[in-house]
């Protein structure tokens, strides 16, 4: 059985992941960052304590004054170093929507429809019970996505090759759709092509991935990295120490 989703949260929130994190589960958030805002954060942690805070496996912090989305962890109350390579791809005052995809290896984000980078997992996600959000930003939805592999895949060394959990669904799979908010398709500048039926483009590379609408009953979706999706194709990562400590993780 799915997954309910999460609609409209009030931010700040705390909130479990039905059934934890494991290869092929993607969750799936969208929402609108006011006109005003200066950054926000999703965090993918390991319990629901935020004072003192649990430790965060993945810590994604858009941040719109210096143009860039931060990735870290916080073990024990201490951050990890931080990676910021990739810009802003999302825009103040417009609907965004992205895409965590749970791998072996690594996560795999994807916003508005294009790869954006893959964060190496620096604590074991099976330790992963909870999402936390806060910030400037309003959430109207959150979606999770994928069934639960065999425990025989759970710690595969190698990701399965695309198909082992079936094609990826449609992008506008009937109960997801578009961010709340879009006029038409994309906003404005994203670049983004939300396609009616049975295809969807925009994702990765650029490459146009046909789907049938009945994939999303075909099971999981590693198959959403594997073909090329979610390849990063990006120069390496220029990393710096974050300097954070105590309640200043937002700062």
């Amino acid at each position: 059985m799915a997954a309910p989703p999460i609609y409209s949260p009030v931010i700040p929130c705390v909130q479990p992941i039905p059934g934890g994190m494991y290869p092929g589960r993607m969750v799936r958030f969208q929402g609108n960052v006011p006109p005003g805002g200066q950054r926000f954060a999703i965090n993918f942690q390991c319990g629901p304590n935020t004072d003192p805070r649990d430790d965060i496996a993945m810590h994604l912090n858009f941040r719109f004054v210096e143009m860039c989305v931060v990735r870290n962890h916080l073990t024990a109350m201490n951050w990890g170093v931080e990676e910021t390579n990739g810009g802003m791809p999302l825009v103040r005052g417009q609907p965004f929507e992205a895409l965590v995809l749970c791998d072996t290896q690594s996560f795999k984000i994807a916003l508005n429809g294009v790869h954006f980078c893959e964060f190496p997992h620096r604590l074991p996600f099976q330790r992963i019970s909870h999402l936390t959000i806060d910030g400037d930003v309003m959430m109207q939805f959150i979606g999770f996505e994928g069934e639960q592999p065999p425990p025989s895949q759970m710690y595969m060394s190698e990701p399965p090759a695309y198909g082992a959990y079936g094609a990826p669904p449609a992008y506008g799979a009937p109960g997801y759709g578009a961010p709340q908010g879009f006029v038409g398709g994309a906003p404005q500048g994203y670049g983004t092509q939300y396609v009616q039926g049975d295809q969807r483009r925009g994702l990765g590379t650029g490459a146009a991935v046909g789907l049938g609408v009945g994939a999303l009953a075909a099971g999981g979706l590693a198959g959403y990295a594997m073909a090329g999706g979610f390849s990063n194709d990006s120069p390496p990562s220029e990393v710096q120490v974050a300097e954070f400590g105590g309640d200043d993780w937002m700062e």
